[in-house]
């Protein structure tokens, strides 16, 4: 190892050898050339735990005999063990195989027993299919399948109920340097989903819980049997009625979500199920955020500085493309976008590259569009597509208001 110790660096991994000889040992052994079997030299650190206590601590202390096994510890950035090895004394440990376990661990995926640097990570979604358990949700079909997870038609064995499993791919996990870079990428769009799952209104679909899982993490969601709203505009006109009670419906749901401070970040067409009675479900908030103000109309709880571009472009408000958090008024911009494709059968933004798609972004003159839009439609869209300032756009509610009159 300490012929290698410059491979252990580059991989950010620090080095430290703990005996319990005493120093003046060490010093022998570190003078002594290897021509008479001292180690010659050593690239590390090399601690003297002669009383035994940290030999003893990790479990690799034998205290009749004072003396400590052959034992191998990777420990994160924090502090926790993430591999260990204790051998016999007169078996040498592997610095080829200790450097395979480090790259796989910063991987921060699945890797097989004889994975090596280079080869792609298990993938533990792709291996479920019909009837396969995960946990206690007995998998059904596949419903979609996207660049951050797949969701699944499931059966709840335990409550006996059909639910809709999101199970997070590793491809939605960015690699990084560190071992629990997983985990932590985890844990934040786990901690998304529960900033929806306190939501209960007719018009949203209930999370039932979030799970980390021991396969992969996994949000448990409300089955809804119905369609995208965006597969029913690819297909023939909606009636002016049925487009009024869509965006009522939306409008409420949203409307509940922005009173308890919650925030969608990402409503478009896609993410708006119909359900074959005509019932709208809002879904997937996925880019949620509970918002720091009582009221919910402004304000984010990462902060209100530039945060990234968030969200899916041909929806997405001014303030989004120039990396703001997302807010209710962010929401509702998108909601307008959403209501002229409804009312004209046209989409406000065309598909285009990035650039051009951010262009018309920018470009977007709401009073312009209104005029494609009948009544009430056309109302709503003159003072829901406002640039800026954001606060100058309607709430929720009183979209509510003007489709109910």
């Amino acid at each position: 190892m300490s012929g290698r110790l410059a491979e252990f660096t580059e991989r950010d991994c620090k080095v430290l050898g703990i005996s319990t000889d005493s120093l003046d040992s060490h010093d022998l052994w570190v003078a002594t050339p290897r021509t008479q079997g001292g180690l010659g030299g050593l690239s590390f650190p090399l601690a003297s735990d002669e009383r035994g206590e940290i030999c003893e601590a990790y479990g690799v202390f034998i205290p009749r005999r004072h003396l400590a096994l052959r034992g191998l510890f990777i420990i994160d950035p924090n502090g926790v063990v993430q591999y260990q090895l204790t051998h016999n004394l007169n078996v040498g440990r592997s610095t080829e195989e200790v450097l395979r376990v480090l790259d796989a661990l910063q991987t921060g995926g699945l890797c097989p027993g004889e994975w090596t640097a280079g080869q792609e990570n298990l993938d533990p979604v792709r291996t479920l299919g019909p009837d396969s358990l995960l946990g206690p949700y007995r998998i059904e079909s596949i419903l979609g399948t996207g660049s951050f997870g797949t969701v699944f038609r499931a059966w709840d064995t335990t409550l006996e109920r059909r639910v809709a499993l999101k199970v997070l791919s590793a491809q939605a996990i960015p690699e990084q340097s560190q071992p629990c870079a997983t985990a932590t990428r985890a844990a934040a769009v786990l901690a998304e989903a529960r900033a929806a799952a306190g939501l209960n209104h007719p018009n949203i679909c209930i999370v039932h819980s979030v799970d980390p899982g021991e396969l992969a993490p996994m949000i448990v969601m409300e089955y809804v049997d119905g369609k995208a709203l965006e597969s029913l505009l690819e297909g023939e006109r909606l009636s002016p009625e049925a487009a009024v009670s869509y965006a009522r419906q939306i409008a409420l749901g949203m409307a509940e979500a922005h009173r308890q401070g919650v925030v969608h970040g990402d409503l478009k067409p896609a993410n708006i199920m119909v359900t074959s009675a005509g019932f709208i479900k809002i879904m997937d908030f996925g880019l949620a955020r509970r918002q720091t103000s009582e009221n919910g109309q402004s304000g984010s709880a990462n902060g209100d500085g530039p945060q990234g571009m968030s969200g899916t472009p041909s929806y997405m408000a001014p303030e989004q493309v120039r990396g703001l958090p997302a807010s209710a008024m962010t929401d509702v911009y998108s909601l307008g976008l959403v209501l002229y494709e409804m009312a004209t059968g046209k989409r406000a933004v065309k598909e285009g590259n990035f650039l051009e798609t951010l262009r018309q972004i920018e470009q977007m003159d709401g009073e312009l569009l209104a005029r494609d839009a009948a009544e009430p439609f056309a109302t709503i869209l003159r003072q829901t597509l406002v640039r800026h300032p954001p606060e100058q756009r309607l709430s929720m509610n009183q979209i509510v208001e003007i489709l109910a009159s």
